[in-house]
């Protein structure tokens, strides 16, 4: 009995502590994305173009100092406006955020997904969107910071 017991304590105490750190990571990416925003320099490329299924797009660059890229925002315009923000920390995608809105109506929220990344993993695992699955949402910014092109 006391086994057992002991077992269930310290499957509960790894599991807090699990989810500590994993709110302590994301408040730290959180804190980096809010304090290079505030207090970095940037100078916004814009590369707006046309998918090859006719809806205009607009790609979106912010580039630290040294050529390293801190976010990318891709907006797609359709009846459904759809804006993914990929945020990079030294060439790796830390975050994302995607919202898909609806342009006729008021700009009503559709759909909504933030990401959070440590070494290539989902850091916040209980807010995966189905919709919008967090394993595309990584390649697809690994992808965009590989074709970077701001010349």
């Amino acid at each position: 009995m006391k086994k057992i017991f002991l077992t269930i304590v310290c499957m509960f105490l790894s599991t807090l502590v699990f989810a500590q750190t994993n709110d302590a990571e994301i408040k730290t990416i959180q804190n980096y994305i809010q304090s290079t925003s505030q207090n970095e320099w940037f100078d916004p490329i814009n590369k707006p173009s046309t998918t090859a299924t006719g809806s205009t797009y607009d790609l979106s660059y912010y580039v630290l100092s040294g050529s390293n890229i801190f976010s990318i925002i891709y907006t797609v315009f359709e009846k459904h406006t759809l804006q993914k923000v990929f945020y990079y920390k030294n060439n790796e995608l830390i975050a994302c955020i995607i919202e898909e809105t609806d342009a006729n109506n008021a700009n009503k929220l559709l759909r909504y997904a933030d990401y959070f990344f440590k070494n290539g993993q989902l850091i916040n695992t209980a807010d995966e969107n189905k919709e919008i699955p967090s394993a595309t949402i990584y390649q697809e910014g690994i992808q965009k910071l590989k074709e970077a092109d701001f010349n």
